[in-house]
């Protein structure tokens, strides 16, 4: 390295006159600086090209020469254009490019050079300034609230964590409960409005020596030392309540808010692994209900874990046309006759090692990633196809496919049912379409405009699992359907409890004086289908007793006779 630049370069060198304010700013920018003598052709370098590119001086003859190997090979031709511009651009014309560029990491990531050549006293171009920066460090800040963003984030916790070999404390995250729906209800403009609102609301409470960093999206993080459990409860309670309205000039509304919270050096030591067990744990504290806090679980992280592999082999199953699912159908019988009418059209799901993975374990995960998009149009597509097969030897076969409130969120259902049923050339009235997760419904007013779209189609609609969550009386009020599958909950000691018998029985004949048929689910012995049948009078019988689901094959085999 040279040890005297100014020997090196001459004293009349435009470099030698601009060194002390070079060196000053080399000492306190992130950004690789650099200087070129338009007449010598000389470049001057900050020392972090010497450090990040172990380039062998501070000052060298070709600058392009020696940074192109660092270039992705893509992109060279953009530096080679940047210099020649340069060459042929006037004095105080900006050069600007953006290309990706090799990293102390040995990754390559993207900068921004920008270059501006200064002229001499009688208008010749003398000298270039230039500086490349990393772009994943151009933004400090987030521009909505005037928070640090998360690249600040997560130096000040290296620092932290680094600042005594005892450190100890707490990294928290805080993320606001639906706050798509601000956006989504209100605009923009007034999502944004609100989240300054709250980054000032939240910093206000906050202790003067903690600091609140605006991470992706709608989520917030601070770190604070030496806290117990019990105090930063106590903090995430201060920030619930200033969180509780959001204002703006016509409207006030109300808005929750969940916190993940993980300790240092007792969950981790080091940033990456910390903020990623903060983010499990805002998840954790959403799963249970949202509007509160929880802590890092080592549990739940490897239930987490688990639920994460299986939702990357679930997409890598869809990405193969859903050749790791298949459908089971369990047999529906016309509880008066005994005879066969229907199934319902029950999805499965092959794990890595061949297993049959259970419906409650995968389905959620479906649900909550909104591949069950992609998947319900492939059950679709099957129930049907398998539906028109067996309609050969059984005409007025019925076939039951749940549908879940994600699914009638998908602008193209419609469609795709419509096409199905057109290209399958089936009688639209042998389907029936069950609502799943109806305790997640906030919009009956959609729900019924979707499903009465299905029904003028032709399509039967059925409520599912009525006893269970949401499906109860009010259920039946909000929600039109044809069909009500009564849970297994209520017939399962049907025999042994009056109570059980007579709830049965008023919903069936109430159900019935509604125009709407009833499915009876979880029927495992003889004398609780007669009962049903003679007793309470009822349509449908699903359960153990007239079968399990099955595959295709096993089902034709077993009721093909």
């Amino acid at each position: 390295m040279s040890t005297n630049l100014f020997l090196e370069l001459g004293e009349d060198s435009p470099l030698s006159r601009i060194k002390t304010y070079f060196d000053a700013l080399q000492n306190s920018a992130d950004e690789y600086l650099f200087a070129i003598d338009v007449s010598t052709g000389q470049v001057m370098l900050s020392k972090n090209f010497l450090r990040d590119f172990n380039f062998p001086d501070n000052l060298v003859e070709d600058f392009t020469a020696m940074l192109t190997p660092f270039v992705w090979h893509d992109d060279r031709e953009i530096l080679e254009d940047a210099m020649n511009e340069l060459h042929a651009a006037t004095p105080g014309v900006e050069i600007f490019c953006e290309f990706r560029l090799l990293n102390r990491d040995g990754e390559y990531g993207w900068v921004s050079l920008s270059m501006t050549t200064g002229a001499d006293e009688f208008g010749a171009p003398e000298l270039v300034a230039g500086v490349i920066a990393r772009m994943d460090l151009k933004l400090k800040a987030d521009y909505v609230t005037g928070l640090l963003n998360r690249n600040s984030f997560q130096n000040a916790l290296m620092r932290e964590l680094n600042s005594s070999p005892d450190a100890r404390g707490a990294v928290i995250f805080v993320g606001l409960d639906n706050f798509q729906l601000v956006n989504e209800t209100y605009g923009h403009e007034f999502g944004d409005n609100a989240l300054k609102q709250l980054a000032q609301d939240i910093t206000n409470i906050l202790p003067p020596d903690i600091r609140l960093y605006k991470l992706d999206n709608d989520m917030f993080a601070f770190f604070v030392a030496d806290v117990y459990p019990e105090e930063i409860e106590i903090i995430f309670s201060s920030i619930q309540l200033c969180m509780r309205e959001i204002r703006n000039v016509e409207d006030t509304i109300f808005c929750t808010a969940s916190g993940g919270a993980t300790f240092y050096p007792d969950d981790a030591d080091d940033v990456i692994t910390l903020m990623r067990y903060a983010e499990v744990a805002l998840e954790f504290a959403r799963q249970k209900g949202k509007d509160q806090i929880a802590f890092f679980d080592s549990d739940y992280y490897e239930r987490w874990r688990y639920d994460l592999g299986m939702q990357n082999l679930m997409q890598n199953s869809i990405a193969r046309g859903c050749e790791d699912f298949f459908l089971c159908y369990q047999p529906q019988i016309d509880a008066k006759t005994g005879a066969l009418v229907g199934a319902e059209a029950l999805l499965r799901w092959y794990d890595r090692d061949g297993s049959v993975v259970a419906p409650m374990q995968f389905i959620p995960l479906l649900e909550r990633s909104r591949m069950i998009i992609p998947v319900g149009h492939w059950i679709i597509e099957n129930a049907v196809t398998t539906a028109k097969k067996w309609q050969e030897f059984m005409p007025r076969f019925e076939i039951s496919i749940n549908i879940s409130l994600y699914q009638l969120e998908e602008h193209m259902l419609y469609e795709f049912v419509k096409d199905c049923i057109e290209r399958h050339q089936i009688d639209p009235t042998t389907l029936v379409f069950e609502l799943t997760e109806s305790n997640k419904v906030y919009d009956w007013d959609f729900v019924n405009k979707q499903f009465n779209a299905f029904h003028d189609l032709g399509i039967k609609i059925a409520m599912d699992d009525f006893g269970m969550g949401y499906a109860n009386l009010a259920f039946m009020k909000n929600f039109r359907c044809n069909q009500v599958k009564i849970d297994r909950a209520f017939v399962e000691d049907i025999l042994n409890s009056e109570y059980d018998r007579n709830i049965v029985k008023h919903v069936i004949a109430m159900c019935h004086a509604n125009g709407m048929e009833v499915c009876i689910e979880g029927i495992e012995d003889e004398a609780t289908y007669i009962f049903l049948r003679d007793v309470c009078d009822a349509d449908i019988i699903q359960g153990f007793y007239f079968g399990y689901p099955e595959t295709e094959d096993v089902f034709v085999k077993r009721f093909n006779k």
